[in-house]
């Protein structure tokens, strides 16, 4: 197509969840098939300067003993650079999600209930320069969140979604200096505000809040077989409503690309965040994770896929003792390609979650068999 490439895609997976609403084993759970389409379609410049992507994504799942679950996820958007020298551009992007909340989410429910589903239209723009040496960046990012009626509400535990709608804004610098070449110490400093459609919600509580983190990092880039970004600094967001506590503690985190051997690829990762809470009295909830993503070509027909992960929600609440998740997840799926065009391969999930609070502990397994054609 001229400067560009398209990259169509369309899988189709048949599964089996064994625990649909990630309830308690006591609470009998309900275990549904499900099948699940996935088209995608991707437009990708090929100019040797600039550069310009355009991409459309589905998501459609049917569950076939619990309906409720059902869900039509969708996305389209696209992002790009003006490159105005070596080392010197500005970039943007501009999307729009249609997407829902898994049961045993952090903001969702447990038990029978309707699919959350929601809006979010998010766009960026950033500027970039690296002058010999020294870089520096400047971004500023807004995400706006819009909520479905779901039926749940303060009966339930939780704000109801027409509460939850909300704009989210975040402005960083960041200055950085090479002092060997793949090598780059950098600090970042970030504001954020969110600000809610609703000042208060329907338990009386005002939602809106400003926050700030402050970082310092390293970059290391060795020949592309190794890259990895380290850093560690400190958060606070603050509430509006005095019953909320001020959330702040440590902010760390780490992404890594480690290619030892030709076929394996591994990728750990750290993060931490503070996120929205959906929980009637809780202002939000500070969500760390840790992990690995490896990939591994047996023959390059045969691939080898594996995820680990321990995640944590620390949710922060004003008239009782804290909510504390911890979340286990693994799985592993093998991927057989008879022809580059073509993939088949059975993929294993398994999902934990461990609370303080009574009725919250929950096991899911999910198995999917995956078949997928691309061009």
């Amino acid at each position: 197509m001229g400067s560009f490439r398209l990259f169509p895609l369309l899988e189709l997976d048949e599964g089996y969840n064994d625990n649909v609403f990630a309830v308690p084993a006591a609470s009998g759970p309900t275990a549904s098939f499900a099948q699940f389409i996935k088209p995608a379609l991707e437009l990708r410049s090929t100019w040797a300067s600039h550069m310009l992507n355009l991409y459309a994504r589905g998501n459609f799942g049917f569950y076939t003993a619990a309906p409720a679950q059902n869900f039509q996820d969708f996305a389209v958007g696209g992002d790009g650079r003006l490159d105005i020298q070596r080392n010197w551009n500005t970039y943007g992007g501009l999307s729009f999600n249609r997407a829902h909340e898994d049961p045993g989410a952090p903001n969702t429910v447990s038990g029978v209930s309707g699919v959350t589903v929601y809006n979010q239209l998010s766009g960026n723009i950033g500027y970039y320069q690296k002058i010999s040496r020294l870089s520096g960046r400047a971004e500023f990012r807004a995400d706006n969140f819009s909520y479905y009626n779901n039926g749940l509400g303060l009966a339930n535990g939780v704000v109801p979604n027409n509460d939850r709608d909300r704009t989210e804004l975040r402005e960083s610098l960041r200055g950085g200096y090479e002092f060997l070449d793949g090598y780059e110490i950098w600090t970042r400093g970030t504001l954020n505000q969110r600000l809610y459609i609703n000042p208060v919600d329907a338990a009386g509580f005002a939602r809106n809040s400003s926050g700030w983190d402050l970082v310092g990092g390293i970059s290391i880039d060795v020949g592309g077989l190794t890259t990895a970004e380290l850093f560690a600094g400190y958060l606070q967001q603050n509430y509006v409503d005095s019953r909320f506590k001020t959330l702040q503690g440590v902010q760390f985190g780490a992404a890594a690309y480690w290619n030892p051997l030709k076929a394996l690829v591994v990728k750990p990762y750290v993060r931490r965040t503070v996120n929205e809470a959906a929980y009637i009295g809780d202002s939000g909830y500070l969500g760390t994770s840790f992990g690995f993503n490896v990939n591994y070509d047996v023959r390059p027909n045969i691939k080898l896929n594996g995820l680990g992960d321990y995640s944590i929600a620390d949710y922060q609440s004003f008239s009782s003792s804290n909510r504390l998740d911890q979340y286990f997840t693994v799985s592993a799926g093998v991927m057989y390609l008879p022809v580059p065009e073509f993939f088949v391969g059975p993929q294993y999930q398994y999902v934990n979650r461990n609370s303080n609070q009574p009725g919250l502990n929950y096991g899911q397994n999910v198995i999917l068999l995956r078949l997928g054609a691309r061009l």
